[in-house]
């Protein structure tokens, strides 16, 4: 069957993907983690150690290494203090007690404390000076954070559920978004730490606009691609997930023909349960990165999504509506 879809149904999934643009560049889950309130203010050991106004990265490392802390709150803990002090040996404490805590916490975790880091501030473009010189200054501890995450992703993909796969990908991909987004003092904190990074791994240091490479998510997306090849078929009736996961490895240009074959077949097998979201993303995915290379997947799948949306358009008076406004 050839690779060729119609002008009307081009024009039909292009005008459901603008509707649903927003929801391709948020994270699928959609709870905020559980933060409960500790230690809001420093304590006067932690001013004593640091000097007035300020506070020791240890004493926050201290914290949140406390049993009960979960990941999510321990960023929320590293981010909510404005002016803490840090260095090399400070950092590498901090991120021992991070992977710990990654372990404690597990895959389900992960999301969540992604979920976090994306609602951090210092990642807003075009900060006030004063406000982007704060910001740039904390990034280390920031980026110590992701680094975890990035780490126990690489480390783990094999115990994600399909679930969790596609809600870890799609929100570390929009991280990624946002970290090269970010105010230029603080992507050039993030360049400086980068190039430290490709230094000790004696490679070159990168010029290239590859969001995800340059970030050393590559990995950690290529190690989760495979382990999704292992999700058993009954789980792909997660087709959010599902969905989520292809539109993150499209933007990070991971090709595992495959699993891309086994998304299809997955979508096209719980057709009934793709949402209009999802729509959205499996069109960018589908025709604007081109990531399914398989013609007559290509094909199926449009097929099953143009019905997916008469489908649609006949339960939801409204959006058949909006659609034919456009």
């Amino acid at each position: 069957m050839r690779r060729r879809v119609n002008a009307g149904i081009h024009r039909c999934l292009f005008f459901l993907a603008l509707i649903c643009n927003s929801a391709v560049l948020r994270p699928a889950f959609t709870g905020r983690p559980s933060l409960t309130r500790c230690a809001t203010r420093p304590s006067s050991q932690a001013v004593k150690s640091a000097g007035f106004g300020q506070i020791s990265l240890d004493s926050v490392t201290d914290e949140i290494s406390a049993p009960n802390i979960a990941p999510a709150e321990a960023v929320d803990i590293l981010l909510r203090n404005e002016d803490v002090t840090h260095d090399d040996l400070k950092l590498k404490k901090l991120r021992k007690v991070l992977d710990q805590s990654l372990e404690k916490g597990g895959q389900a975790s992960v999301a969540p404390m992604v979920a976090r880091m994306l609602q951090w501030d210092g990642l807003e473009p075009q900060q006030e000076k004063s406000h982007g010189m704060r910001s740039a200054k904390k990034f280390p501890i920031f980026f110590t954070a992701f680094a975890a995450v990035r780490s126990y992703c690489r480390e783990n993909a094999d115990f994600f559920s399909m679930q969790e796969l596609g809600a870890v990908l799609e929100a570390l991909t929009t991280l990624a978004r946002k970290m090269w987004a970010a105010d230029d003092r603080v992507t050039g904190s993030m360049s400086m730490i980068l190039n430290k990074e490709l230094m000790n791994k004696g490679e070159a240091t990168s010029e290239t606009a590859d969001i995800i490479g340059t970030l050393g998510l590559r990995e950690p997306f290529q190690a989760m691609a495979v382990a999704a090849l292992d999700i058993p078929r009954e789980d792909m009736k997660h087709v959010d997930a599902v969905a989520s996961m292809a539109w993150a490895l499209a933007v990070a240009n991971i090709q595992l023909a495959s699993l891309q074959i086994k998304v299809a077949k997955g979508i096209i097998a719980h057709i009934d349960k793709v949402s209009p979201p999802d729509i959205g993303k499996l069109f960018m995915t589908m025709h604007e990165m081109e990531w399914f290379k398989d013609a007559d997947a290509i094909a199926y799948l449009t097929q099953a999504l143009v019905a997916r949306i008469q489908t649609l358009k006949e339960e939801d008076p409204g959006l058949a509506s909006m659609l034919a406004a456009r």
